[in-house]
């Protein structure tokens, strides 16, 4: 898929895409891209453990990341021919915040980013601000071709002057959710969550508040957009195993920390900024951490507890899942009072029944939202008339009936108690 406005600086590489065939690279993105931090993501799996249900999953936050950047060229030049984006400068602005969107992501990404969020108050947003202002390797590189990082980061955080700059890589429909979508469809097989990507970024435009929003002969493509975002959300992204197995991972990395003496466990942000700024973060990726569970196993100060959940992750023998009370939510906050509880009931007979609870459940409990609450973060569409309307207003938009949210609901059990836990619920 080409479009992309060249900016000033020169095209010095094409690398080629499963998904998109030959993306170009300017001469700073090439310097970016070498850099160690980046390099970091070609060991960072785009979905975790999900090739233990899919074995074609195995593709990383790397190709995602020139993926992303390769579509942001696209929209931000069309939007820059329409007179919406001000220079060439700021195309290639945006290419470089969607290249480094994902520059902070923690190893197993999405498996051990909600530990550092809930353990230690560590987001997402933080780890890539300590990447590229922290880096030398990221920041001198922005600054020699006259890019900021503080304005790099601004728009990461959604916070620039320029409110479309912040939609184009965090919104309703952007670059990042349009690549991953599509690349995490083709690696896993799954071919619902496929949508027609070419018709949707030339139906893109800008509406008169400045919004990013959808022409209406674009409707239908957007609708499918969002089919197959809630399509790949049940089948990949909350996949009862996959879960059960980003679940795992948890504990174990929980555990180790506590047992294990190495920096790259972090116990806060100023010890991630040291690690960057020794220059030795490109070693904090999947493979560390699986290098570490390998050798935990014959450390003799790691407990018993934490080897035989290493070794159930190795060989594949985690978490099933017990209770599942999932539902959709056609409302923004409707909540199924009666399964919520029902979930909380059942959970407590088994930690009544199951010796270490805390270990061998978990009690796991998530809201995806799929049609945001707040209407600035809906895609708009011009009507033929020139009007701007939330799409989820367009009388005749699959949009209006689709759900709100989903809500997770589940309880699962360790492979060795599972027996047991079907026999305390009467499901066995």
């Amino acid at each position: 898929m080409n479009g992309n406005v060249l900016s000033p600086l020169k095209v010095v590489k094409r690398v080629y895409d499963e998904i998109h065939g030959y993306i170009e690279i300017t001469e700073i993105e090439k310097k970016i891209i070498d850099s160690p931090p980046f390099q970091r993501l070609r060991f960072v799996k785009q979905l975790a453990a999900a090739w233990y249900v899919y074995p074609g999953a195995t593709h990383t936050r790397f190709s995602h990341s020139l993926g992303a950047m390769h579509l942001m060229g696209i929209v931000a030049s069309r939007l820059y021919n329409l007179g919406y984006v001000h220079s060439k400068d700021d195309v290639q602005l945006l290419r470089l915040v969607a290249l480094l969107h994902d520059v902070g992501h923690t190893p197993f990404s999405h498996a051990i980013e909600p530990y550092l969020r809930t353990v230690l108050g560590i987001t997402h947003e933080d780890l890539s601000t300590v990447m590229i202002l922290g880096s030398y390797d990221i920041r001198e590189v922005l600054a020699e071709y006259g890019y900021d990082p503080y304005e790099v980061v601004a728009i990461l955080q959604g916070k620039h002057r320029e409110p479309l700059y912040n939609q184009l890589i965090s919104s309703g429909v952007d670059v990042d959710r349009m690549d991953y979508l599509l690349r995490d469809a083709l690696h896993t097989g799954v071919a619902y969550g496929t949508f027609d990507i070419h018709r949707l970024i030339n139906t893109i435009v800008v509406d008169g508040d400045g919004n990013l929003a959808i022409l209406e002969k674009g409707l239908e493509a957007l609708e499918n957009f969002y089919l197959a975002r809630l399509h790949m959300y049940r089948a990949v992204y909350y996949h009862k195993t996959i879960v059960g197995y980003e679940v795992l991972l948890r504990k174990i990395y929980a555990l180790l920390s506590q047992e294990i003496e190495d920096p790259f466990f972090i116990k806060n942000l100023d010890e991630l900024k040291t690690l960057v700024h020794r220059d030795e973060i490109y070693s904090w990726n999947d493979e560390w951490l699986l290098g570490t569970m390998i050798r935990a196993l014959r450390e003799r100060n790691v407990s018993s507890t934490t080897r035989e959940l290493i070794k159930a992750f190795l060989c594949r023998r985690g978490y099933k899942v017990l209770v599942d009370n999932s539902y959709y939510m056609t409302r923004p906050s409707e909540e199924n009072e009666e399964l919520e509880k029902d979930l909380n009931q059942q959970f407590e007979r088994l930690a009544n029944e199951i010796p270490n609870p805390e270990v061998w459940l978990e009690l796991f409990r998530d809201t995806i939202t799929i049609i945001d609450d707040d209407y600035s973060k809906i895609p708009r569409v011009i009507t033929q008339r020139g009007k701007s309307i939330p799409a989820t207003e367009i009388e005749h938009s699959l949009l209006r009936t689709l759900p709100r949210k989903l809500r997770i609901l589940r309880v699962y059990a360790f492979h060795k108690f599972y027996d047991k836990c079907c026999s305390v619920l009467g499901t066995s």
